[in-house]
């Protein structure tokens, strides 16, 4: 019968394995906040913008020169 099939004991690197693991996740979410929280920096801007961009606003700069 092989040894392998004899050990009963879970690997010695499952902690490594877990840590790894972890820190992945850890990494995918801060990523995802990072990217969220720009995304809704970039919606602000664009709300600010649109009054700005509509004809007709108001402002009195009508391209002419």
């Amino acid at each position: 019968m092989p040894l392998i099939l004899l050990q009963s004991a879970p690997p010695a690197n499952l902690p490594y394995l877990f840590a790894a693991f972890a820190v992945c996740w850890l990494g995918f979410f801060i990523y995802a906040f990072i990217i969220s929280r720009r995304r809704h920096e970039l919606e602000r801007e664009l709300r600010d913008w649109e009054p700005a961009a509509e004809p007709g606003n108001g402002d009195g700069d009508d391209g002419g020169g």
